[in-house]
């Protein structure tokens, strides 16, 4: 399966051309007014200028998906000659605005980042909650993807995930049932038999179980890299265990699942939930939209990705970038998760 993915190493080669195909595209002088773009190719991209898009983030302003949302912002908004607003609609673990969405009109003045780890996990168990499935949305784009690890604390007993594996009655923070901390941690328990192990829930965010993880109220997280790289870097924690192919920079010595002994069976539940988190935090749009004003939206985001501004404000926030084209996403990794095996479902089913 090849991808149109890219990251910042290769963004910084590129940016010039795709950049300046994608403006010309999206960029075109329109009518002002308060029609909505439709059509195709140039005259759907015409329609954007001079009106307002609402970017919707289903979470509170601050945390990890806000700060990736308005990172993108003014790109988008030189790409596409349009007003992009940030909404945010909490709710539901980031459901409620999504099920909101997959309603709205497909008229390209609304579109909104997703949870994809949570949202693809939700329909996969045929969890309650999202009122929508894979082909309930349009896909602008993915902005970034998850990179799983594991972190303990620095001055607690668990260095090293040897650690863990030798442990009895080891702790996971988790803000609840069916998020995505508790989805990783529940695996992992169940992949590598860990003794007596469970989920602590009830946190009321990240910060609050990061805390907790500190006071050595829980031994560990798993989360997202970009959640945790502050701690990290702080000194207060570190990663044990990484799911992608290399440690991250921060956590040299981390374990990785390419460097451990697994059985077929482990090897195929590991894939399948990493596969899952690949979904990462994606750019959708309502369901229905017709092919020009979807194509102007996903050259805009192929060029926010590599604005000038964007990437400065990126580097400085130390946010990963990990672009996938809305094509891919609907056309290899939505088919790829609908054949993930029934023992992924059901320890998905077992999270919720």
């Amino acid at each position: 399966m090849t991808l149109k993915r890219f990251t910042w190493t290769r963004i910084a080669a590129s940016s010039l051309a795709i950049g300046a195909l994608a403006l010309a595209g999206c960029s075109a002088p329109g009518q002002q007014g308060a029609a909505a773009p439709t059509g195709d190719g140039a005259d759907a991209c015409a329609a954007f200028e001079g009106k307002t898009v609402e970017l919707v983030i289903p979470y509170s302003p601050g945390g990890g998906y806000d700060t990736l949302a308005r990172t993108v912002l003014p790109g988008l908004e030189n790409a596409l000659g349009a007003k992009v607003v940030p909404i945010n609609k909490p709710g539901a673990g980031g459901l409620l605005a999504i099920n909101e969405l997959s309603k709205a009109t497909p008229d390209g003045s609304q579109i909104a980042i997703v949870n994809g780890t949570g949202a693809a996990s939700a329909i996969l168990a045929e969890a309650e909650g999202p009122t929508f499935d894979f082909d309930g949305l349009s896909y602008v784009g993915r902005i970034a993807i998850d990179d799983p690890v594991v972190a303990t604390a620095t001055s607690g007993d668990f260095k090293t995930w040897d650690d863990v594996l030798a442990s009895d009655g080891f702790t996971f923070g988790s803000t609840g049932r069916g998020s995505s901390d508790y989805i990783l941690a529940q695996t992992l328990i169940e992949v590598f038999d860990l003794k007596n192990a469970e989920v602590v829930t009830g946190f009321g965010g990240q910060s609050e179980t990061e805390l907790a993880l500190i006071q050595a109220n829980v031994d560990a997280i798993a989360g997202p890299l970009d959640s945790r790289r502050a701690s990290i870097e702080s000194g207060e924690s570190h990663a044990v265990l990484a799911f992608a192919d290399e440690a991250p920079a921060e956590s040299p010595d981390a374990a990785t699942l390419s460097e451990l002994d697994l059985t077929d069976e482990q090897t195929a539940i590991l894939d399948g939930i990493k596969l899952i988190t690949e979904f990462g935090r994606p750019l959708v749009a309502p369901p229905g939209m017709d092919e020009g004003t979807l194509g102007c939206l996903q050259d805009a985001l192929a060029a926010a990705v590599e604005d000038p501004e964007v990437v400065e404000m990126a580097e400085k926030a130390k946010l990963g970038i990990d672009f996938l084209s809305g094509e891919d996403m609907k056309d290899e990794v939505v088919p790829t998760l609908q054949e993930l095996p029934q023992s992924v479902i059901d320890i998905l089913k077992a999270s919720y």
